[in-house]
């Protein structure tokens, strides 16, 4: 019984259109992976449409075309799941089950003119291509959708192991030019329809998911420094508040601008790169950092009592003493001054910042490089200065 011709265009239109939104991803910013994700259902679109041109192209070119565009399909597909999960890279066995998988079809093709023979080769070959990309990723998938991903890319495999074992029957001595005529050409398109647009749906959705998530996160960084921006720092201090508060550092470059009139921007560039690596190592897990101006930066320790925020930027004052500021393309050292507050239980952000803003302007007409505490809150005021 010949396949329903709707049918038959249904599949590589739906794989041309999957196709095409892997690329777009890929264009919006989407990682690499993306693009053999496009490429390869793309292939596999080119590879189903070409036998419905066999009024016009001889068959065994369109059975070698699409052969080809098969094996070459399937290397995408193993590609993209090798970045996917840091797989091993083995590129040369990649490429060379790639060779085979052109070659040993054409055997069937050309030498012994035997459809079942040609089938069986390129179905092996495919199949051995995705199952090699399967065994060698070294990180298990943690998501659902990756799982998901994992499972019916196996899937896949044991369809075409199912599709192998199935040529006695479904395709028996059936010539080359016959095939749209057989079983098996009916039970390849319909499982495809149905294996290739889960597989293709779940990959989109873990491309998307994680371009989304990387646009979000990016609006929230400052790019230069990698620290989190003004906005990302609201975000990262809207949490409950625990009722001792949490400490609050704001710290600004002493005399940047003269950096930038003096050794230029990229200078003024690595200087606020070099301390921005100076800050996350002094803030490590205790809390996050945030560069919030030119050269403003806020260091913001949930649950730190005020005496332990002082301390933490007294640690990154001395860090500052030691660096060898001369890599970033400065002469001489680079300081910053300093003031430390507390953000009490229920109390909005932007008063403990502004508390810590104005310390800092105290901290600069006290002759900069130090560090003014606020300890309004315990009773106490603290002026440090450079040790």
């Amino acid at each position: 019984m010949a396949m329903d011709e709707g049918l038959a265009w249904a599949v590589p239109v739906v794989l041309a259109t999957l196709g095409a939104l892997f690329f777009a991803a890929r264009r919006a910013g989407a990682a690499a992976e993306a693009q053999f994700w496009g490429s390869g259902f793309a292939l596999s679109a080119a590879a189903f449409a070409f036998p419905l041109t066999d009024a016009v192209i001889p068959t065994k070119l369109i059975a070698f075309v699409s052969d080809t565009a098969f094996a070459t399909a399937y290397l995408c597909y193993a590609w993209a799941l090798v970045i996917r999960y840091e797989g091993h890279r083995l590129l040369r066995a990649r490429v060379a089950l790639l060779v085979v998988g052109v070659v040993a079809p054409i055997y069937g093709i050309f030498v012994v003119d035997s459809l079942p023979a040609e089938v069986l080769a390129s179905d092996l070959t495919c199949m051995a291509q995705l199952a090699f990309a399967l065994v060698t990723i070294r990180r298990w998938p943690a998501t659902w959708i990756d799982r998901g991903i994992v499972a019916i890319s196996w899937a896949i495999v044991a369809q075409n192991l199912l599709l192998t074992a199935s040529i006695p029957l479904t395709i028996a001595g059936a010539d080359p030019t016959e095939f749209f005529g057989t079983t098996y050409s009916d039970l390849m398109f319909s499982w495809a329809l149905l294996t290739y647009l889960g597989f293709a749906l779940l990959a989109l959705s873990a491309v998307m998911s994680e371009l989304v998530n990387g646009h979000r996160n990016d609006a929230l960084v400052d790019p230069l420094t990698g620290l989190l921006n003004r906005r990302g720092l609201d975000q990262a201090a809207s949490e409950p508040r625990p009722r001792q508060g949490d400490g609050v550092i704001v710290c600004d470059l002493d005399r940047f601008k003269q950096v930038n009139d003096t050794w230029g921007h990229e200078a003024g560039d690595n200087v606020l790169q070099a301390f921005a690596e100076l800050v996350r190592k002094v803030v490590g897990s205790a809390g996050v950092a945030a560069r919030t101006g030119s050269e403003e930066f806020v260091l913001y320790l949930p649950g730190a009592p005020v005496h332990l925020a002082a301390s933490t930027a007294k640690v990154l004052q001395m860090a500052m003493h030691r660096f060898d500021w001369s890599s970033t393309g400065i002469t001489g050292p680079q300081t910053a001054s300093f003031g430390v507050s507390t953000r009490r239980h229920s109390e909005a952000l932007e008063h403990a910042l502004r508390r810590a803003d104005r310390l800092v302007y105290t901290a600069k007409r006290n002759g900069r490089d130090r560090i003014e505490v606020d300890g309004s809150s315990d009773g106490l005021k603290l002026s440090v200065a450079t040790a």
